[in-house]
């Protein structure tokens, strides 16, 4: 562990308190807000065992924290509708570049839609998918350092949380019961009739608690970063209970994929905010299963946060060794700054 770590954390303290407040221009027409999400980190990371075997040393490092800024709003229509809209980039916060496009996991969110309160929603684009906003969101974002994300969504990587050439739509909450699906349509893969995956997912809130199950079901594809993805299906269940100052998450997923793999990830989370100093505990463990490889990933951290609109924090994920070799991932230590707008 690079013991400058703690110094820096220290020295961002003061700065996470510049946090802005909403930039937004609504009327009688609808509301326009340009929004944006700035995570800059430090990183000190081991290297895995295949780096160290090929000589390869993992330093400490300034890393962006998927920084994003974008616009998005409503326009008001007749009969009782709403025109909806979403514009996100990437933005590299350690390297200076706005709306990079380097890869797929660098495009973000662009939609348009129409929405009505006794109808529910309808978008079309590129979107985040039921399944991830139901099954996964709840622990998903939980601690801030990206080269963890995709494991706690999908062990092997076949889904992407944001659908691009796609078309969804959301109901109305009915006695606290929703219902989702997306289809993602996309004419220029070769091996597709027409529809290339489709979600269909449901989410029921009653109190402080939230349970959401989703199935995807996906046809060959290229995945993030260009990565080719075989046929899969993936079923998961999330629950949540978040009342003051307590939070529990428990997460399962099955993913049977055409080749005959089968892979499972079992997850947890808890998180306690100390109210009065603004700061949350938090601490998450996953279970990874390919039905060769069974191993565990455990994360704890702290937050500092200021308001709605900064934090400040410092964590640890730990790796076992099934787990490193699984996916490829070393143990690190990460200190950074949030600023939202």
């Amino acid at each position: 562990m690079n013991h400058k770590l703690p110094i820096v954390f220290s020295s961002l303290l003061f700065a996470a308190s510049f946090a802005s407040a909403e930039i937004a221009i609504e009327d009688s027409w609808g509301k326009a807000q340009f929004y944006g999400s700035i995570r800059v980190l430090i990183t000190d990371e081991n290297s895995t065992p295949s780096e160290e075997a090929n000589g390869i040393d993992r330093q400490t490092d300034i890393a962006d924290g998927i920084s994003r800024i974008g616009l998005r709003g409503y326009v008001n229509l007749t009969d009782g509708w709403q025109g909806v809209y979403r514009l996100e980039g990437r933005v590299l916060a350690d390297s200076g570049e706005i709306l990079s496009e380097d890869n797929d996991f660098h495009r973000r969110v662009t939609y348009i839609g129409m929405k009505h309160q006794d109808v529910g929603e309808f978008r079309i684009g590129k979107q985040f998918s039921p399944h991830y906003l139901w099954t996964i969101l709840p622990i998903d974002i939980t601690l801030h350092n990206p080269r963890h994300y995709n494991i706690r969504w999908n062990a092997s990587e076949n889904s992407s949380i944001r659908e691009a050439n796609s078309v969804a739509y959301f109901s109305p909450k009915l006695g606290g019961f929703s219902v989702a699906a997306l289809a993602e349509i996309d004419g220029n893969d070769s091996e597709s009739s027409g529809v290339d995956s489709y979600n269909l997912a449901a989410k029921y809130n009653n109190g402080p608690w939230q349970v959401g199950v989703s199935y995807f079901d996906r046809a060959d594809d290229i995945r993030i970063n260009g990565a080719e993805r075989p046929d899969a299906e993936t079923f998961a269940a999330t629950v949540q209970y978040k009342k003051g100052v307590h939070k529990a998450v428990i997460r399962y997923q099955d993913e049977d994929i055409v080749d005959d793999t089968e892979f499972t990830t079992i997850g947890g989370y808890y998180s306690y905010q100390f109210a009065k100093a603004g700061i949350e505990a938090q601490a998450r463990i996953y279970n990874l299963d390919n039905g060769v490889i069974d191993g565990n990933q455990i994360a704890v951290g702290i937050t500092r946060k200021f308001g709605k609109r900064g934090q400040l924090f410092l964590e640890y994920v730990d790796y076992d060794e099934e787990a490193a070799i699984l996916r490829g991932r070393g143990d690190d230590v990460t200190a950074g700054l949030r600023i939202d707008f």
